[in-house]
């Protein structure tokens, strides 16, 4: 389990911000300590994951500047997760933060469509339940008992729209909107306790894991995305 305590610019600690996935704290290579793939039986080839260093095109930048290290996703008819546990008290810490961008041309696909089923960018917050972490590495399979809501780049849906996934019911997706242009990075932040009452209509229990998540193998296309920090706050 990795979780880190963020502090502020004195030094100070805040209690009630959890980091998930501080990535530009760490040097680019591998995945970071504490994530681990969560692959799927049927399918044959796995998203690759490491940390990179990047630039956002979009800014105009300081020939002084080094850039600043992310997660990056590189899949190619691909799909697999990488989960990292964590123990979020949202009662405290309810409200996510965290940034994604992704390629012009990469597929976004659609969600309500099992043939289509394919975004560049996924964010999972998978929470505790009477049948733990385990159910979830069991591929959400037919007798999945926890919950999890999927953060996605797609079109709002109406409020009394079906949001569950194909995969389960336990899983509701929260459709956020698309960076303008495709290719920019996006800041998101949402609070998840109040998705979470708003979708399943209860109070939640603790976050148990985060996993993000880019899979192109509905589409049979490629695409490379990214993931900046990921954290909790108040």
């Amino acid at each position: 389990m990795l979780v880190v305590i963020l502090t502020s610019a004195s030094g100070a600690q805040s209690v009630d911000e959890v980091g998930v996935g501080i990535f530009s704290e760490l040097a680019p290579g591998a995945p970071p300590a504490g994530w681990e793939p969560l692959r799927f039986p049927s399918i044959d080839e796995d998203t690759a994951y490491s940390l990179v260093v990047v630039h956002d095109v979009h800014d105009v930048h300081d020939p002084d500047d080094d850039g600043r290290v992310v997660l990056q996703a590189d899949s190619r008819m691909s799909a697999s997760a990488l989960i990292t546990e964590v123990d979020v008290d949202l009662g405290r810490s309810p409200v996510l933060h965290w940034s994604w961008a992704t390629g012009p041309d990469c597929f976004s696909g659609n969600w309500r469509d099992p043939d289509t089923d394919d975004f560049p960018l996924r964010l999972f917050v998978i929470f505790k339940e009477s049948g733990g972490l385990f159910s979830f590495f069991k591929r959400l399979r037919p007798g999945f008992r926890g919950d999890a809501l999927l953060y996605v780049p797609d079109a709002p849906s109406p409020p009394e729209a079906n949001r569950s996934s194909l995969v389960s019911g336990r899983i509701k997706i929260v459709p956020l909107e698309q960076p303008e242009p495709a290719d920019a990075w996006a800041q998101q932040t949402r609070n998840v306790h109040d998705d979470y009452v708003a979708l399943f209509g209860h109070a939640p229990r603790d976050v148990a894991a985060v996993a993000v998540m880019t899979d192109t193998d509905n589409s049979r296309t490629e695409c490379v995305s990214h993931f900046g920090d990921i954290y909790f706050s108040d």
